[in-house]
């Protein structure tokens, strides 16, 4: 049974599913995600066309393989315990702590940059 440092159980991971924003553009080519953002707050194009300020119209993020992998993944169906055993089949380096840096990279892309939502069950 896997359990962290702050407590998460294999049965708590089974409870948490995420699915990516729909609201979020992406581009995949050759397995690899770029997430596309548009710069078309008011205050940007405010600075853009009055004080001609160089702010691009689009900003891109570019996953690595592993963040790609989890990304594409997120389908609203596959619980968290699922996913973490595709990776570690995947990619055999990730095993170690798996889990660990799964559940603090999804909770990044949930909190922080809203890339992806939580399922309630």
């Amino acid at each position: 049974m896997f359990k962290n440092k702050k407590g998460i159980t294999d049965e708590e991971l089974k409870q948490m599913i995420y699915q990516r924003n729909p609201a979020v553009k992406f581009v995949e080519k050759d397995g690899i995600i770029t997430i596309v953002k548009e710069n078309n707050h008011p205050i940007q194009q405010f600075f853009r066309k009055y004080l001609h300020f160089n702010i691009p119209e689009k900003s891109t993020l570019e996953l690595d393989k592993y963040g790609s992998f989890v990304f594409h993944n997120l389908d609203g169906k596959t619980n968290v315990y699922d996913l973490g055993k595709k990776l570690g089949n995947k990619f055999k380096e990730t095993r170690k702590y798996q889990y660990t840096r799964l559940v603090i990279y999804l909770r990044e892309l949930d909190q922080q940059n809203h890339l992806i939502i939580k399922v309630k069950k």
